[in-house]
């Protein structure tokens, strides 16, 4: 056998005629230092992840970038527009031309809905998919401005985020009314909320819950533009 300790090669026994170690012995020493040693790098690793965790979380210290002076008044022009045209309730005979704009460049992200939440096989998420992603989508986008601490850009997403609360509702209400028009010609069968408030019995409060989503739609966006007033103001105070 060879010695663990000073490599010196023997005959089998407890002891080594070379350098004198107990082999049991100096096993359980190597034993427990490979042991302590895992823990250690165990423990270096958890402390790694931490501390990556936090260098995620430190961009919430950074200040937020000014907003500038062209960029707010096009923002508050946008904030003005989406005041002045969009709905003001949830029944509506026809949509104007600027909520029309807005509204079919939500009915992209409407229909690319049905087909992500499809993809989970449950019928009911991918027909709910389509409202849900209305909603996700800017919400993606508000949190990625967020994280860049970019004022602008994440109230131009809050806009685009309330307003699909304003959208959704109106599609909510219509479930009940059957008005509006449906993509490619489709009938009241195609209708998302219709089915949905079908499958969960909810007929009692369709219009309670749509009321409900346009006025947080509403709500959100005056609280938005107030936000991105404020700041502004903030950045050019002095």
């Amino acid at each position: 056998m060879i010695c663990p300790k000073c490599q010196f090669e023997q005959p089998d026994a407890k002891t080594c005629i070379h350098c004198g170690v107990i082999f049991a012995k100096y096993q359980a020493y190597l034993d427990r230092h490979n042991r302590i040693k895992v823990e250690d790098n165990i423990e270096d690793k958890e402390i790694d992840l931490t501390n990556k965790n936090l260098n995620r979380l430190d961009c919430l210290n950074h200040p937020w970038k000014p907003v500038s002076t062209p960029t707010f008044i096009f923002l508050s022009l946008l904030f003005c527009l989406h005041g002045i045209y969009f709905p003001k309730n949830t029944q509506i005979e026809d949509w104007s031309l600027f909520t029309g704009m807005i509204h079919n460049v939500n009915l992209v992200f409407h229909e690319a809905g049905h087909v992500l939440f499809g993809l989970f096989g449950n019928n009911t998420l991918m027909i709910l998919g389509g409202s849900l992603n209305q909603l996700l989508i800017p919400f993606i986008v508000f949190t990625a401005f967020f994280y860049k601490r970019d004022r602008a850009g994440a109230a131009f997403a809050l806009l685009w985020f309330f307003g699909n609360f304003i959208d959704v509702s109106i599609y909510m209400a219509d479930g009940r009314f059957l008005k509006l028009p449906l993509i490619g010609g489709l009938g009241m069968e195609a209708h998302d909320w219709r089915n949905l408030f079908n499958h969960f019995d909810l007929w009692g409060i369709d219009q309670v819950l749509s009321n409900m989503m346009f006025y947080l739609g509403w709500v959100g966006l005056f609280l938005a533009w107030i936000w991105l007033c404020n700041s502004w103001r903030s950045d050019h105070k002095n």
